[in-house]
């Protein structure tokens, strides 16, 4: 394990920023998705057609700029101490600690709050939800 262990309010603070990242990055993923099947298809006309090679290219060039965009987000991300698990839903991990475990705490875009957790070896489907603090 490398990274430091949240607290779920270290965790709650950073949730404005956590979000907006993770929306920007649905949106990045997204695009990167529409670039990959617009140069398959590109692809596929090239083979027939040679004279289409510089829409290919273009093609290309647009894929790569996407995964930059993409890779600049998760890159963003991991710097608050995020774990990108998920890039279609935006599920984000944070190493944090339950019951005296090292667990993730687990968040994901539209969450209001950090209210998850889940363990080292487990996955989103896995999650169980963290006690609420008492209302005062």
């Amino acid at each position: 394990m490398k990274g430091k262990i949240y607290r779920t309010d270290d965790v709650e603070r950073m949730l404005p920023l956590v979000s907006q990242i993770a929306a920007d990055l649905v949106l990045a993923y997204g695009e990167v998705t529409r670039a990959l099947h617009a140069y398959q298809a590109e692809e596929a006309a090239t083979r027939a057609d040679a004279s289409r090679e510089p829409l290919l290219e273009a093609c290309n060039r647009t894929v790569e700029a996407g995964l930059d965009r993409l890779q600049s987000l998760v890159d963003e991300m991991e710097s608050l101490g995020g774990t990108v698990r998920d890039y279609e839903n935006a599920s984000v991990d944070f190493y944090g600690e339950h019951e005296g475990q090292i667990v993730y705490l687990c968040w994901q875009l539209g969450e209001r709050h950090v209210a998850h957790w889940h363990g080292l070896d487990e996955g989103f489907a896995r999650r169980r939800p963290l006690a609420l603090p008492a209302a005062a």
